[in-house]
């Protein structure tokens, strides 16, 4: 049990001093860095546990972190906020990933991804395009849907109920 606890101390101090070699050498600022830093901490904790650790901290920490970062980069076809929205859906792609690779394929990180990824890319397609009839009719739709789902759901589970 030491062993382990020193192979993670070493793991963790190691991935600090190299951030602060990187920090260096590249112009990093703002919150990216620091998050990519703890999202990468994590991940190493994770990995070192099988990736039974803290693996879904580690890819929102890991998303945001490249998120934050892709901002600047991302500003001609993405507003600010969805290039934090690619970042997380990655980050939830990236624990669907891992997950499946570590044999425990539950899909439960898909959902959010797409939804996360889905609304980046209408932000994308709106900045493209004028999308004013189509938002008109979204927000106007938006809460039949959620009473479809809601039914949908409503009525999955009485169906399990039943003998």
């Amino acid at each position: 049990m030491n062993d382990r606890r020193s192979l993670t101390l070493g793991v963790v101090i190691s991935l600090v001093g190299a951030f602060l070699l990187l920090r260096r050498s590249v112009p990093l600022s703002g919150p990216g860095p620091i998050l990519l830093l703890l999202g990468a901490v994590f991940l190493a904790v994770a990995a070192l546990r099988a990736f039974r650790g803290p693996l879904l901290p580690a890819g929102v920490l890991l998303g945001l972190g490249t998120g934050f970062l892709l901002q600047n980069p991302l500003e001609p076809w993405l507003p600010r906020w969805a290039a934090l929205l690619v970042g997380l859906g990655a980050g939830f792609l990236l624990v669907a990933a891992l997950d499946r690779a570590a044999g425990r394929d539950r899909g439960r990180w898909l959902p959010p991804a797409a939804i996360l990824l889905a609304i980046a890319a209408g932000a994308a397609l709106a900045r493209r395009f004028d999308l004013t009839g189509v938002s008109q009719r979204l927000a106007f739709l938006w809460p039949w849907f959620l009473v479809a789902a809601g039914v949908w759901l409503v009525a999955t589970a009485l169906r399990r109920r039943e003998p």
